[in-house]
């Protein structure tokens, strides 16, 4: 029974890595930019609604995770890091982003579709997925509400950014990827180093802990000298398949009556939500004098490693994504259930002040 239901996993798997290897080729072939996470998303989220089993193994997932961090770890540089003067205001910019999302897509999920405060609430937290999911579900929120909204806000994000951005003449950078890769005994050596930080980071149970350490632990090999390797568009490419493929089979086993009753409010929330982000996006590149493709990149609001490896898939700067979506990761972990906590009282107390004034009257 257990050697059955193995097979009929890895069946799934391969299946899930094939379809979503042919959505990036397909991508790639019509020259789309990120074509190769974003044909994989698309490819296995309609796979997904139709009812088909998929599956990605942990252990591909986080294998891709460390790929990615020591590829963009390589892609650091001197330069790139004092540029970095310019980031805390670019941050203050985020969080009051974030703030003002919050509130935007709380007060629309409210009024417009007429969802309960918990569900508006959590529905409307820019990114943080697993921790807003998390918390949800130790409240009266509606999880499928939530999760759905969720889940349509990040495959619009990694499937129609690139090209939003292409469309209103941002255009994306060039993935770096240099033209000669090195001896493999450098990459295997760069990638068992990048995969050991990002089990440490793991381990101090940082968010996004195996993206990150990876890349940190290349950056810092990089910039020290001990590393000149760099990893192949050869690995790239089935890295940032897996990880499309793993943000598409979220809509797995998603009912079309269900999808029907919530998609006008989820693509209502993402509508509000991301001409907030594009607002102050647009103002805290006009102050900082940033590329206004890559700060609308980093305000965006999705999961810290999808839109973190997007933004290098699109060729922007690694290290100012991962520091501003970490950011805004942070701050909504640490923010979201204080916020929560004090709206749920005040609300819980008005409901009893209005119970006691009724009362003497019935």
């Amino acid at each position: 029974m257990a050697a059955g239901l193995d097979l009929r996993r890895l069946q799934a798997a391969v299946l899930t890595v094939v379809l979503g290897g042919a959505g990036g080729a397909l991508f790639a072939w019509l020259d789309l930019p990120a074509p190769w996470m974003s044909g994989a998303l698309v490819a296995t989220s309609i796979w997904a609604v139709a009812g088909k089993p998929l599956a990605v193994p942990d252990p591909l997932r986080g294998l891709t995770f460390v790929v990615l961090g020591a590829s963009m770890g390589g892609a650091l540089t001197p330069d790139a890091l004092k540029q970095a003067a310019a980031w805390p205001i670019s941050m203050a910019f985020l969080a009051l982003s974030v703030a003002a999302v919050v509130a935007g897509c709380t007060l629309y999920f409210r009024r417009m579709a007429g969802w309960d405060m918990a569900t508006a609430l959590y529905a409307s937290a820019p990114g943080a997925l697993s921790a807003v999911i998390a918390m949800a579900e130790t409240t009266t929120a509606d999880m499928r509400k939530v999760a759905f909204a969720q889940g349509v806000r990040l495959f619009l994000l990694v499937a129609a950014l690139p090209n939003l951005l292409h469309a209103a003449g941002l255009e994306p950078g060039v993935t770096p990827v240099p033209p000669e890769d090195g001896p493999w005994l450098g990459i295997a050596l760069l990638l068992l180093a990048s995969g050991a930080a990002g089990l440490v980071f793991e381990w101090l149970k940082v968010p996004g802990g195996l993206l990150l350490g990876a890349m940190g632990g290349s950056a810092a090999l990089h910039l020290t000298g001990l590393s000149t390797a760099h990893i192949p568009a050869l690995m790239l490419i089935p890295a940032f398949v897996v990880l499309g493929t793993t943000v598409g089979i979220r809509f797995e086993g998603t009912r079309f009556a269900t999808l029907r009753e919530s998609v006008i409010a989820s693509l209502g929330g993402f509508a509000v939500g991301m001409a907030i982000s594009v607002a102050f996006a647009v103002a805290a590149a006009a102050v900082t004098g940033e590329d206004t493709g890559k700060m609308v990149t980093a305000f965006a609001p999705g999961a810290l490693e999808t839109m973190t490896a997007l933004g290098f898939a699109l060729g922007y700067d690694p290290a100012f994504m991962s520091a501003h979506h970490l950011f805004r990761f942070t701050g909504l972990s640490i923010a979201l259930p204080l916020s929560a906590h004090l709206l749920f009282s005040l609300t819980r107390g008005e409901r009893e002040r209005t119970d006691e004034i009724k009362q003497p009257g019935e």
